[in-house]
C-alpha cells in the first residue's frame, strides 16, 4: 500500500515538474493539492476544536463536581458530550489521513530513484546553484552534531515551531492537551532531522496552509455571527416599529370618543328653547 502511494505521488510530482521545473516549487503544489483534497476534512477538526473550546468550562464544571468518583466523572462527561454532538474523534481525523501521505511521500523521497526520474528531475531547491538538496537527510553523518551545523538543520526547526504554531490555535486549554502541545512539536523537530528536506518542507507547507485556514474559517465564522446579529436586531427593530404603529390607531380612537362625550355649552341650549 506504501508503494502505490509513493508511486502515486511520484507520478504526480513528475508531472508538475514538467510545468514548474523546481523541485521545491514542484513539492510545494503537491501539497496545496492535498489540502485542497483534504480541506473538508480539515475544516471538520477546526469546526471541532472550535466546538471544544466553547465547551471547555462546563467540562472542567463536571470533572470538579464528580472529581472524587471517576466512574460517575466519565459518565457525566460522555453524556455532556453526546448531548452536545462532541465526537472527541473528529480531530484525529486529518491525522489519521495524513499519516499514510507522509509515509508514501517518504518512501517516495527516500528511493527517488525508483519513483522518479532523477536524470530529468533536478533535486535541489536553488537548481542553478545546485543548493540545499531536497532528498538530503539533515542527520546523516552528523556524528559530532558542532562540527556538522549547516543550512538543513533550520528546516527541522522551523516544522517544529510551526507545528507548535497550529497546535496552540488548535488545541483547547485543557490540561491534558497542553502537553501535547510541547510533545508534538519536539516530537516532530527530532523525527524531522532523519527525514528528507523535501519531506520536511512539505511537513512546513502543510502547517503553514492549515494555518491560513484556521484563521480563515474563524474569520468567516465572525462575519456569520456579526450578520446574524445583525439581522436579529433589525427584526427586533421591526416589531417594534409595527407595534407602535398598531398602537396609534387605538390612541386616536380613543380620544374620539372621549371627545363626543363632553357636553354641550348651557348658552346654546337656553337660545334653542326660546
Amino acid at each position: 500500500m506504501i508503494a502505490a502511494i509513493a508511486q502515486f505521488f511520484g507520478t504526480l510530482l513528475s508531472f508538475i515538474y514538467e510545468y514548474i521545473p523546481n523541485f521545491g516549487g514542484a513539492i510545494i503544489i503537491m501539497t496545496v493539492m492535498v489540502k485542497l483534497v483534504t480541506f473538508p476534512l480539515n475544516n471538520k477538526q477546526i469546526q471541532s476544536a472550535k466546538r471544544m473550546q466553547v465547551l471547555q468550562p462546563e467540562m472542567k464544571k463536571i470533572q470538579l463536581k464528580y472529581k472524587d468518583d471517576k466512574e460517575k466523572q466519565n459518565k457525566a462527561v460522555s453524556e455532556f458530550m453526546k448531548e452536545n454532538n462532541m465526537n472527541p474523534l473528529a480531530g484525529c481525523l486529518p491525522l489519521l489521513v495524513q499519516f499514510p501521505i507522509l509515509i508514501g511521500i517518504f518512501r517516495l523521497l527516500q528511493d527517488a530513484n525508483i519513483y522518479l526520474d532523477m536524470d530529468i528531475i533536478n533535486p535541489y531547491l536553488f537548481q542553478s546553484a545546485k543548493f540545499i538538496d531536497l532528498l538530503a537527510v539533515p542527520n546523516e553523518g552528523v556524528s559530532n552534531f558542532l562540527s556538522n551545523i549547516s543550512i538543513y538543520y533550520i528546516f527541522p526547526l522551523i516544522a517544529g515551531a510551526t507545528t507548535y504554531l497550529y497546535s496552540k490555535m488548535s488545541m483547547s486549554s485543557d490540561s491534558s492537551q497542553k502537553m501535547m502541545l510541547y510533545m508534538m512539536p519536539a516530537m516532530i523537530t527530532v523525527f524531522s532531522f532523519n527525514f528528507p528536506i523535501g519531506l520536511v518542507i512539505y511537513w512546513i507547507m502543510n502547517n503553514l496552509f492549515s494555518i491560513g485556514q484556521h484563521k480563515l474559517i474563524v474569520h468567516l465564522d465572525k462575519l456569520k455571527e456579526a450578520a446574524k446579529e445583525k439581522s436579529d436586531e433589525k427584526k427586533d427593530k421591526s416589531k417594534d416599529e409595527k407595534a407602535d404603529i398598531i398602537d396609534q390607531p387605538k390612541a386616536s380612537g380613543s380620544a374620539v370618543k372621549v371627545a363626543t362625550k363632553e357636553p354641550k355649552p348651557k348658552g346654546k341650549k337656553g337660545k334653542s328653547k326660546k
